[in-house]
């Protein structure tokens, strides 16, 4: 009979573990499509271009960055007007700040495709987080006067393209910022602060059709929680009765006989 009463409270427990946690396995929840009212800026790493003058290209060069930073879709977000002249090969006087001076070191040092060129390169486009610079070369009359190339950062080269200023009367690169805007326009910046935007995660939009893990629940409302409190009280209740002595009560009479 103890046996009996001890498999039925043990099938009893495992009833309830089922019970309890396979309502709380739910599958994936699907994430309803984002509201079309709700925006979310592009955070980019990098972007826009910069123009770098190599020695004796300070004038091609600040007439080509004039033409690039007033293109949008090429116009980087963390150069300002004296970073850009240092760039383009201004000297910064003893009394500008430590980092221009800095600065117009480094574009001294930069003349031609040498290894020593193109580790500055990157320094400063990591440094400016642009997508690329493009370098500005003083080219002699004979050689068809100033040129410009585009260096990657990514790859540590210079792109085949060679861009060269219009060939009018008026002085100017708009034919080359135009191909410049075709071969790495982006969209326009969102904000001219100078600083990069960062959304915020409560305005963050989920492409339609993705899936979202369920959100864990806390111990008191786990399906194992009441289902091991339920077969402890259950085999707190089989033992008890299992153990209790349910036989028939013996009473003890007895007789005396007059003599």
């Amino acid at each position: 009979m103890r046996r009996i009463v001890l498999t039925f409270g043990i099938c009893a427990a495992a009833l309830c573990f089922g019970s309890g946690a396979s309502a709380q396995a739910p599958g994936p929840m699907a994430v309803p499509a984002a509201s079309s009212e709700i925006s979310s800026p592009t955070v980019r790493a990098t972007s826009g271009l910069a123009v770098v003058a190599e020695p004796g290209a300070t004038g091609a060069a600040w007439g080509l960055a004039q033409s690039v930073y007033a293109a949008d879709a090429i116009r980087p977000l963390l150069v300002d007007e004296p970073h850009a002249r240092v760039l383009c090969g201004e000297v910064a006087s003893p009394a500008e700040a430590p980092d221009l001076r800095d600065l117009a070191q480094m574009v001294a040092a930069v003349s031609g495709d040498t290894a020593p060129s193109r580790a500055i390169l990157g320094d400063l486009a990591r440094r400016f987080r642009v997508r690329a610079l493009i370098v500005v070369r003083a080219g002699s009359p004979s050689e068809g006067g100033p040129t410009a190339r585009v260096f990657l950062p990514d790859a540590g080269l210079f792109d085949a393209a060679v861009y060269s200023p219009d060939d009018s009367p008026t002085p100017g690169w708009s034919g080359a910022v135009r191909s410049l805007v075709r071969a790495y326009g982006m969209q326009a910046p969102s904000s001219d602060s100078g600083t990069l935007r960062v959304p915020a995660i409560a305005t963050a939009e989920i492409p339609k059709g993705e899936t979202i893990p369920p959100k864990k629940p806390s111990f008191y409302q786990s399906g194992w929680f009441w289902g091991a409190i339920a077969a402890a009280a259950l085999t707190g209740g089989v033992t008890y009765f299992a153990v209790r002595d349910n036989g028939p009560a013996t009473i003890h009479l007895e007789l005396q006989v007059p003599h």
